[in-house]
C-alpha cells in the first residue's frame, strides 16, 4: 500500500495549475475581448495572448505577483466585485475560475508546464489564518489580509496567498481602516 505522503503528492500534481490548460481559456473567454493582440486591444497596456508580453507583468512589482494572488492586481480586480476596476466589466468569473487563477498565482504564475511550483509557507494552515478583512489605504486602493498586530507605527498584515506578514504603515491606510487596525488590537 502507498504511503500518505506520496498520495498526497500525487493529489497535488493533479490539481495543480496549469496554464495552457486552465489560465489561458479563461482569459481568452473573458479578456482577450480588451486585452489581446488578435484583436489589436491592449487596455491598460495588458495583453494575455502574447505570452512574451505577458511574461512582463508576471514579477514582483507587475500586475501578477509569482506566489501572491493577494499582491497581484489581476486577482484583485477579478476577484472583488466591488473593486472599482472589477473585470470583466459586465459580469464575473465564475468561483472555479477564480480559484484555478488564485492557485496557479499562487503556485508561481508559470507560463510553461511543468515548471517548479512555489512551495506554501510551511506549518500555517488555512484554517490558521485571521480573518480576512479589506483595508483601504490613503490612495483608495483595496487590501485583503488578516490582521495580526500592531506593532509600533504599523499594522501587521497576513496575506491569505502565502499567510506572509507584512507591516503595513499606519499613515499609509485611510482613516477608516487606521480604525478598524486599533478596534482589531482590542
Amino acid at each position: 500500500m502507498k504511503s500518505l505522503p506520496f498520495l498526497l503528492a500525487i493529489l497535488g500534481t493533479a490539481t495543480a495549475a496549469d496554464f495552457k490548460k486552465d489560465i489561458q481559456p479563461i482569459f481568452e473567454k473573458n479578456c482577450y475581448e480588451c486585452h489581446s493582440e488578435k484583436t489589436g486591444k491592449k487596455k491598460a497596456g495588458y495583453v494575455f495572448d502574447d505570452l512574451e508580453t505577458l511574461k512582463l507583468d508576471i514579477n514582483p512589482k507587475g500586475a501578477i505577483v509569482p506566489g501572491s494572488p493577494a499582491e497581484s492586481h489581476l486577482f484583485i480586480v477579478i476577484s472583488d466585485a466591488n473593486h472599482e476596476a472589477h473585470m470583466p466589466p459586465k459580469e464575473s468569473l465564475t468561483d472555479s475560475q477564480i480559484e484555478k487563477v488564485r492557485e496557479w498565482i499562487t503556485e508561481g504564475a508559470s507560463l510553461v508546464k511543468d515548471a517548479p511550483k512555489l512551495k506554501p509557507v510551511a506549518g500555517l494552515a488555512k484554517k490558521d489564518l485571521p480573518p480576512i478583512m479589506t483595508w483601504t489605504n490613503f490612495e483608495g486602493k483595496k487590501i485583503k489580509a488578516g490582521f495580526v498586530r500592531l506593532n509600533g507605527d504599523s499594522v501587521i498584515l497576513r496575506m491569505p496567498a502565502n499567510a506572509q506578514e507584512i507591516a503595513y504603515p499606519m499613515n499609509k491606510l485611510d482613516a477608516a481602516s487606521q480604525q478598524q487596525a486599533r478596534d482589531s488590537a482590542q
